[in-house]
């Protein structure tokens, strides 16, 4: 099936997200021994100046959101940037990184169920098909060292979360750019994130006696700057370019690839080597996203979303 420009450019800003976030494995392995909150707080600190330049270089106007607006960049700030990051750390020390992988990768599926549970609509067998598909591709790819899934209570309530997290980036995020636009959105989401872990980072820091933050170190400095950049700023301006361009449910299907992307980053850095199995899941995750994206309508149905302008203030796109 053939595609569209604009099908095909989202696809190609999707993709590149992915491969931005499997990039920020390498970075990540840099801020170990850096205060996990603090350094949060720093990292969307800079992604809120970096996107502030950023607009004023492009001469962009902020919309004053609405308090219903508001809620939704709440929301996504506090689940899908401050929340999801902070989780994925203490998610990744209660179980194994695979068994969390696992969980991640039914991401694109519940997208898929959740946004048509909301729009009263019934999910697209290709879709629902192609998401089904990445999720068993992932987890191939996540289990394939010979281990099993094995979460005790603990990890798998964080694992969850992490999970929640994800979806959450896409489903609360759709609705806050598309009545903001994604810069204004992203910015205000953002800001809102670094003060949320700065504020958690002092308070903890209270009771601990654990430092909020220290001065970083030249590594440091700039894995947390290309955080920021890179897999904050960029990765979610080109997230929501694709969520515009392809719907929530054929975007949220390229989540399964960022499995995928970290795989790669570290394979191409000396640290981690690809097996045939991790490739056969891989393979499975590219069938799954190609045979979901031959869905050609947008997910959500002109005439239920009106009840998504009633809630954010935005007008349905045609």
């Amino acid at each position: 099936m053939m595609f569209d420009a604009r099908e095909r450019s989202g696809a190609a800003l999707a993709l590149g997200a992915v491969c931005l976030i499997g990039g920020s494995v390498a970075a990540a392995t840099h801020l170990h021994g850096y205060p996990l909150i603090g350094g949060q707080a720093v990292r969307y600190g800079l992604a809120t100046v970096f996107l502030l330049v950023w607009a004023r270089i492009r001469k962009h106007t902020f919309i004053r959101p609405s308090p219903a607006q508001m809620a939704w960049v709440f929301l996504l700030a506090a689940t899908g940037m401050a929340g999801y990051g902070v989780v994925l750390v203490y998610a990744t020390s209660m179980t194994s990184p695979g068994n969390v992988g696992v969980a991640l990768g039914a991401a694109p599926l519940i997208i898929v169920l959740v946004q048509s549970l909301l729009a009263q609509v019934r999910p697209s067998r290709s879709l629902m098909a192609g998401a089904l598909a990445v999720a068993c591709g992932s987890a191939v790819a996540q289990l394939s060292t010979g281990g099993t899934v094995q979460w005790s209570a603990q990890g798998f309530a964080w694992s969850c979360l992490a999970l929640t997290g994800v979806c959450a980036v896409t489903l609360l995020g759709a609705p806050a750019t598309k009545a903001l636009g994604s810069l204004s959105a992203i910015t205000y989401a953002c800001a809102l994130a670094s003060g949320m872990l700065f504020l958690t980072a002092v308070i903890t820091g209270s009771v601990t006696g654990t430092p909020v933050l220290r001065r970083p170190s030249g590594a440091e400095l700039s894995a947390l700057a290309f955080l920021a950049l890179g897999v904050t700023t960029v990765v979610f301006l080109m997230w929501y370019g694709a969520v515009e361009r392809l719907g929530t449910g054929r975007t949220g299907l390229f989540n399964g690839l960022i499995p995928l992307a970290s795989l790669l980053a570290l394979s191409v850095t000396g640290t981690a080597t690809a097996s045939l199995n991790q490739i056969a899941g891989a393979a499975l995750v590219l069938i799954g996203v190609a045979f979901g994206l031959r869905v050609r309508k947008r997910d959500t149905p002109p005439p239920r979303a009106a009840a998504a302008e009633h809630v954010t203030g935005a007008r349905p796109h045609s």
